[in-house]
C-alpha cells in the first residue's frame, strides 16, 4: 500500500483512516475556547503542546492547563493543533523516525528522554542509521523488533514514521507505541 501525505492534516487523517495509536488532539481555529476548553476537561494530561496546524517547524508552545492556552493564544495564527504532549506520559523507552523502504531502513532514534522530535535532530539521537533490514546493529536497540511488527501490521511502508514507544500503554488505543506523525513531504 502506499501513502502519499502531503501536509499534518492529511498525516492526522491517515492516523485516523489505520486506526494507528496517537495521542489525543484536535485540528481547531484558535478562538473557539469553548471547544478547546472541553478538550482540555476530556483529555486530563500534565502537559499539552499547542502548534500551528499547516508549517511545519512552526513556532509551539507547551501548557499545562486551558488558562496557560489562554496566556499564549496570541502567539498563533488561526488555526492551530492541540494535543496531550508525548512528554505527559512517563517512561519512554524510545523516541525517533524511521522510514522503511523495500529493504532499505533510514533510522534516527533516541533513548534520552529530554530529546524530542525536533531536537533529535541536532545530532545528539544516538542512533542514526541507514542500513538494511537485515543489519543485526538493529537488535541492539530498544524495542525494534516491536516497531517493526508495527509497521508491518499497518503497511507503513515508504513513508517516514516519528514514533514514541513507551514501556507501558498510552495514547487513545492504549498501546506501547505512538504514532506521532506520517509523512513524506
Amino acid at each position: 500500500m502506499s501513502f502519499n501525505v502531503r501536509n499534518k492534516k492529511e498525516s492526522r487523517d491517515l492516523i485516523q483512516k489505520l486506526g494507528v495509536n496517537t495521542v489525543p488532539e484536535i485540528f481547531v481555529n484558535k478562538n473557539d475556547t469553548s471547544k478547546i476548553e472541553q478538550f482540555f476537561l476530556n483529555n486530563k494530561a500534565d502537559l499539552y503542546v499547542i502548534r500551528h496546524s499547516g508549517k511545519a517547524d512552526a513556532h509551539y508552545e507547551y501548557v499545562k492547563n486551558f488558562d496557560e492556552f489562554k496566556n499564549v493564544l496570541d502567539n498563533f495564527e488561526n488555526e492551530i493543533i492541540v494535543a496531550v504532549s508525548i512528554n505527559s506520559y512517563k517512561n519512554k523507552i524510545l523516541l525517533g523516525a524511521i522510514e522503511v523502504d523495500e529493504e532499505k531502513i533510514h533510522l534516527c532514534a533516541t533513548t534520552n528522554p529530554k530529546l524530542d522530535h525536533r531536537t533529535m535532530y541536532n545530532g545528539t539521537a544516538e542512533y542514526m542509521i541507514e542500513t538494511d533490514i537485515f543489519d543485526n546493529k538493529l537488535s541492539d536497540i530498544p524495542q525494534m523488533n516491536d516497531l517493526f511488527d508495527y509497521i508491518q501490521k499497518y503497511s507503513l511502508y515508504n513513508v517516514t514514521i516519528e514514533f514514541t514507544i513507551y514501556d507501558q500503554p498510552v495514547g487513545i488505543n492504549h498501546e506501547r507505541i505512538i504514532i506521532n506523525e506520517i509523512r513524506n513531504y
